[in-house]
This record gives C-alpha cells, structure tokens and sequence, in this order.
C-alpha cells in the first residue's frame, strides 16, 4: 500500500471563508497540500493567514489540492445507543466500536470534513440495498424503522413479490440498511456511516434469506436505472445440490448486470462471504465490484471471513478473530469481540425494532454481511464530498478505497487483509492512515 511522507514546511505566504460547525473547528494554521507524490502540511502563524494563502498555493506547479487541516473529533451526537429513545445521551459512541474504536472506520474523522465541504453526512447520495428489503415505510402489517428517516428513503422495488412494496420480511436488509444511513440525532438507536445518504430498498431474497441470480440481476439493473450512486449486495452464494459457496460472478446474470452497473459509473459493493476460504471471490469483474473481508473489535481477521487475491479491503463485522499466528492482533482462543450492533428486528416481528442477537445469543450480529455496508458508507460519503469529481469511475473509487486503507497484517497488500481496514477519513483525504 502506497504511503505519503509528511514534511513539515513554512512560509510567510498570507482571506478565503471557510465553513465551520459543532462539528469541525480549523486546526488554526495549517493546510495540507497534496503533490502527485507526497503530501505535506504548511504551517502558518494563524488560521487567517492559512485561509489566504489557500488561493496562491493552489496555483502552485504539481500542487493537486490544497485544504485547510480540520481536528478531527467524535461527532457531539445524541443517539442513545439502544434501540429505544429512553437511554444515555452520545451513548453510541460506546457501542459501536465499529465507527470509532481502534480499529473502526474512523467516521468521526470523515464527518468532519465532509461538514467543512457542505456535504454533511453524504446528504443527496441514494445507496440501493439490494437484498431482504427493508423496514421503510408503514404499511400494514409493516413498520418502518425509527431509525430510518421516512424522508431519505426512496422509492425500489420487490423482485419476489414483483410489486413496488420492498419491505422487511427478515431484519437483515434493515440491518444493512441502518449500518449505512440509520439517522443521527433523533435520541435514539445508532447512527449509520453515511447517515444523511437516502436508502433505496430493492428486494431480492425472501423471508428466510433465500433468492435467485435472476432476481438479484434484476434487481442490480433496476438500482441503475433508477439512479443509484452505490449498491450494497450483502449476499453470498452457494450451490443448492452441494452446499458449497461460490463467487457471485459465476452467475452469467448477475456478471452482466454488475457490468452493466460498472459501465453507468456505480460501484457494487459485494460482502467476502462467510466460508473462510481463500479461493472466494473472484476478481472477475474487479474494477466493478468492491469485495469487502471481516475484521473483528481486535483488529483481526474475522475467522468466517473470505480471504484471498479477489477481496479489495476489509472492515468491520465483528465475532471471533482467525488463527493467523503472525498476526498479534489475533487471538482466536480468547473472547470474542462484540459483533456490529444496529437497529432491526427479528424474524417475523415486523414491528419490534431492537437490536437483534446472533445465532450464539450474542447482541449484534457478524458477517461479511455487516462489513459490506461500512465500505458503502464510505463510498456515499466520498461520492458526496466529490473529491473525486462528480461522476467517478468505480475503479477510481476502488482505487481511492485501496490506496487509503489503514495497512494491517503484513505491510503492504497481503493474502489476508487485502489493502487493509477501510478508512472513511483517509479515503476523503486522500492519504493512508498509518498502519
């Protein structure tokens, strides 16, 4: 993975408005400028000075952007934490470990700037969720989620019922869907990575979590032409005579849509898989698909997790680490980590909104499942900041993902961790965090 040197420079260069918010204060002096290969920070002797040496600096030969340094801090939010809104105020940020703990994402850190960019929370970008549906709307004997605003989700489809009603028969699209957007300050719940983003619901599995490459084609080709920007798909197959998992892209159908969704410039975000092999997924179609592995609370591996030369990063999905004896993140004999928690329901209980168990009675739930919706987030994020410009190819932001993730495992790209863990604050940056 390419890393930038930091180089500490001076000037006496010295008025251009920046915005600031609760939620973002200028690191007073300082600007960080990108070269084609390096990147370095100015100093100078106030925030005011800063701002108006923003215009000359950009005008620099092989200077590729120049912006004002922001602190980074946990976002002052007053979701409770708890899937009612009867609880500890910011209590959050002391569930999920997956946004901001030591080896989370780093949300805090991408809100602020995208705050400073007037793109808050990756408002006006629509992710498809293309999976059990979701918990969107009230409609008998069906409840949306309180921690899904009715006014960011948009109109999908059903491709089982084949009607314009994509509801929750399961929880897991709802899962997925809050892990991207769930809303930030309604005092209650969580809040998801991308939590001003609208969610389009596209259904393609039925209540026991079961469907057809035809139906998930479809439904791929729908969220295209209905003008998604992102496409979560947090689906595995398997093959119904053997038992045996295989790539999603040995299905002529879906390979064709997920080109047909690469040649509109939307990117199809694929969960890794949960066999913990090495041969799943392919890199068929790989600067269309962005495959996403598991890491635990620890910084490990997830011991369900696919690996290998087809996954591009990795991100949170919580459970048990892998026994990778190198690695001393891992310890797969000591307790696990705390699964990925959001708001959704159980089976059946379509009007209960909690935060569900796992099959182990664990709360939360883990997966690739779980890990695909963080990099979504991140993509909604980065998509609504347009640093990339306005319409990025998904390869450019495959390659920002890659180029920007926090290195674990060996250095560099490797067998396990691929690029390494995403990082939402680095990929708007545009510089890796160190590993």
């Amino acid at each position: 993975m390419r890393r930038f040197t930091l180089i500490l420079l001076s000037s006496l260069l010295g008025a251009l408005a920046v915005t600031t918010s609760a939620e973002a204060d200028l690191d007073t002096g300082q600007v960080v400028v990108r070269y084609r290969d390096r990147q370095a920070v100015v100093h100078y002797a106030d925030a005011d000075a800063a701002r108006r040496a923003l215009p000359v600096l950009r005008r620099r030969a092989g200077v590729v952007s120049a912006r004002p340094r922001y602190v980074a801090r946990p976002a002052d939010f007053d979701d409770t934490g708890v899937a009612k809104a009867a609880g500890t105020p910011g209590g959050w940020q002391a569930v999920e470990w997956d946004l901001v703990g030591p080896f989370g994402i780093d949300a805090p850190g991408a809100w602020t700037q995208l705050t400073a960019m007037g793109a808050r929370g990756g408002a006006g970008i629509k992710v498809a969720v293309v999976d059990t549906g979701v918990a969107y709307s009230n409609r008998p004997p069906y409840r949306r989620s309180p921690d899904l605003p009715a006014k960011r989700m948009r109109s999908g489809y059903d491709f089982v019922a084949n009607d314009g009603f994509p509801n929750d028969r399961s929880g897991h699209g709802t899962f997925v869907a809050s892990a991207i957007a769930a809303a930030a300050d309604n005092h209650f719940g969580m809040i998801g990575v991308a939590y001003r983003a609208d969610i389009m619901p596209v259904r393609v599995l039925d209540s026991l979590d079961e469907g057809t490459s035809s139906a998930i084609a479809r439904g791929i080709r729908y969220a295209v032409d209905h003008d998604a920007r992102v496409i979560n798909l947090s689906v595995e197959f398997f093959d119904l005579l053997s038992g045996r998992p295989y790539t999603i892209t040995s299905s002529p159908d879906v390979r064709d849509a997920i080109r047909y969704a690469g040649e509109h410039r939307v990117p199809v975000v694929v969960a890794a898989g949960n066999s913990g092999e090495a041969a799943i997924p392919s890199r068929v179609l790989d600067d269309s698909i962005v495959y996403v592995g598991a890491t635990t609370e620890h910084g490990c591996l997830a011991d369900y997790s696919n690996f290998g030369h087809g996954v591009d990063v990795v991100a949170p999905g919580g459970g048990s680490d892998a026994s990778l004896p190198n690695d001393p993140h891992c310890a797969p004999n000591a307790k696990a980590g705390r699964n990925v928690q959001q708001v959704s329901f159980k089976h059946g209980d379509y009007g209960d909104f909690a935060i569900p168990h796992d099959r182990s009675g664990r709360l939360g739930l883990k997966g690739t499942s779980m890990a695909a919706p963080h990099v979504t987030g991140v993509i909604a994020l980065l998509l609504a900041s347009k640093v990339l410009g306005a319409h990025p190819t998904t390869k450019q932001v495959a390659q920002r993902l890659t180029d920007t993730a926090r290195d674990l495992g060996a250095p560099g790209h490797d067998r396990y961790y691929a690029a390494g863990l995403v990082d939402a604050a680095a990929a708007l940056r545009g510089a890796p965090t160190p590993g």
